[in-house]
């Protein structure tokens, strides 16, 4: 038969059903059998009576078994109880009640602490560890104790003058067996694998403290059984804060089986005329070293967790902030390459104007020019030919000619605002004067330019720039501001040259921003290509604006006087 028959297929479910339910009550007569054994071991120490114990690590192991498997472990438990005390005293029927109230011990302590300390992880905080005492062995076990006692009570197994001592031995029997045992198992089958301590020369020395501890505890110092329990608490209260609860947890265990050990034979501090009154001095001891060393433990576990919390969150924190760091870093990458896409089309833009305002300078210049000074020319020749001959006609072409050089006149003006700088025939200044005469005539509109006649800009380039910059200023204030004045400055200071165009128009609130965004964006782009800065100012009173670029001027010295 192959595995992927469909017979095959049929079969293996219950198969694996079947080996679960093996595994199941093999588990289960595991659990039974260890309880029985403990069980036994305790009753071994039984002195008021043989079915009540003041050592008694199964309630431990039971409720540790309800909160690591679950209620269905119960028949193991009850099954364990009844046997160990069927095969010590009593009888049947005081057995079942027994093991009945044993169970229930477990069962309703595990229920307790499921439902108000977060069950099999109570240990893990000081509030748990408080309800795991409360409910475990404060409640549970005093069902018990009482179920136990009444069983015996009513089956006459116990007569009506010890039931005070024989519960309370009970009681408080069940109780530590739960604080000393439930931990230790709950630690260590639900905790991670178990690993060397990282300070192991430091584990040595507490080892070594337990032991010569052990040895002050039974041999006394000086004075044998010497009244000199709390030597064991130095030494619990360092496994607690430096090597956790499970290390703690099992040092309580080991000083329990220890001092049980050392004290039936009459060895260490609580030994007393009665052998079960020093058992309980012993348990109570117990008791309160395991409930104290549980709570530091669970501190210590408390703070461990909140410093890991710390470090994951600083380490989450770094990681979303590299994250972030590379994703910012990527947007300023695109937003760079976009800023540098936007600053070469401007500088395009820019060039491109440039060769257009040249060729147009050139055409208006050679073609335009030359046409107009032709057409002067022969107006001239035909002007004098007829006055030569009186004609009438000579007053019309005389007219023309005026025309004609008016025309030649405003093209040599319009080429000079189309093409470069010429440094070579004024510069800067004569450029700017010129272009202030033609804003003046063309369009009506009162142009004065401040300019220190030693300033030389000698970059025909930046000269190129600058001119740019106030044609482009004068042409928003005299288009788009309506102003019937304008005023240019060029200055020098501490190498700090400061172009300055104040017009008295609306301003730029009024006069149409939107339309002015590329023009101002180009003078913007002109002052960075200088390494220089400009700002526009617009108020009530008109539009300033200012340009200042360092290192681009410089002062012209004074010729030297001519000699007499």
């Amino acid at each position: 038969m192959h595995p992927g028959d469909s017979r095959a297929e049929g079969i293996l479910p219950p198969l694996a059903t079947r080996a679960r339910a093996v595994r199941s009550l093999a588990g289960l007569a595991l659990l039974t059998t260890v309880y029985f054994a403990a069980a036994k071991g305790g009753l071994a120490l039984a002195v008021v009576h043989p079915s009540a114990s003041a050592v008694w690590p199964p309630a431990g192991i039971a409720l540790a078994a309800f909160l690591l498997y679950g209620r269905r472990v119960w028949p193991a438990i009850a099954l364990g109880a009844f046997l160990a005390n069927a095969t010590t005293a009593g009888s049947w029927a005081t057995s079942a009640g027994i093991a009945v109230g044993n169970t229930l011990e477990g069962l309703v302590g595990a229920w307790l602490i499921s439902r108000f300390a977060e069950g099999r992880a109570a240990l893990g905080s000081t509030a748990g560890v408080f309800k795991f005492v409360a409910f475990g062995a404060g409640l549970g076990t005093l069902l018990s104790a009482t179920i136990g006692v009444g069983s015996l009570a009513l089956g006459g197994y116990l007569p009506a003058g010890e039931i005070h001592e024989v519960w309370t031995t009970w009681w408080l029997g069940d109780a530590v067996g739960i604080l000393v045992v439930a931990p230790v198992l709950l630690l260590w089958v639900d905790s991670a694998r178990p690993q060397w301590p990282r300070h192991r020369l430091e584990a040595a020395g507490a080892a070594l403290l337990f032991v010569a501890t052990g040895v002050a505890f039974f041999g006394g110092i000086g004075v044998k059984n010497a009244p000199i329990g709390w030597f064991w608490i130095p030494v619990i209260v360092w496994v607690a804060y430096r090597f956790g609860q499970r290390s703690a947890a099992t040092m309580i265990l080991a000083l329990a089986t220890v001092s049980v050990w050392g004290t039936i034979r009459g060895m260490g501090p609580f030994v007393l005329p009665s052998a079960n009154a020093s058992l309980l001095l012993l348990q109570a001891f117990l008791g309160v070293v395991a409930v104290s060393a549980m709570t530091l433990s669970a501190v210590v576990a408390a703070r461990e967790r909140t410093l890991s919390d710390l470090r994951r969150a600083r380490d989450e924190l770094e990681e979303r902030v590299r994250r972030r760091t590379a994703a910012l870093a990527r947007a300023n990458q695109s937003l760079q390459a976009e800023i540098d896409e936007r600053l070469r089309l401007q500088r395009d833009l820019v060039t491109a104007g440039e060769s257009e305002r040249l060729r147009l300078g050139r055409d208006l210049h050679d073609d335009l020019g030359q046409l107009l000074t032709g057409i002067s020319f022969l107006a001239s020749a035909a002007e004098r030919k007829l006055s030569a001959q009186a004609r009438v006609e000579s007053d019309d072409v005389r007219e023309i000619r005026h025309l004609v050089q008016e025309a030649i006149s405003k093209t040599r003006l319009l080429s000079l605002g189309l093409t470069p700088v010429s440094l070579g025939t004024g510069g800067l200044r004569t450029a700017v004067q010129e272009l202030a005469a033609m804003t003046e005539r063309v369009f009506g509109v009162a142009c004065a330019l401040s300019y220190d006649e030693s300033i030389v800009v000698d970059r025909a380039l930046a000269a190129t720039n600058l001119y740019r910059i106030v044609q482009e200023a004068i042409s928003n204030a005299v288009r788009h501001a309506g102003g019937t004045r304008i005023d240019i400055s060029l200055t020098l200071a501490d190498e700090m040259l400061t172009l300055v165009i104040r017009d008295d128009g609306t301003g730029l609130a009024n006069g149409g921003s939107e339309r002015e965004g590329l023009g101002l964006n180009i003078m913007k782009y002109r002052a960075e290509v200088l390494g220089g800065t400009l700002e526009v100012e617009s108020d009530g009173e008109g539009t300033t604006v200012r340009c200042v670029v360092p290192g681009l001027a410089r002062v012209e010295a004074a010729p030297p006087p001519i000699p007499e």
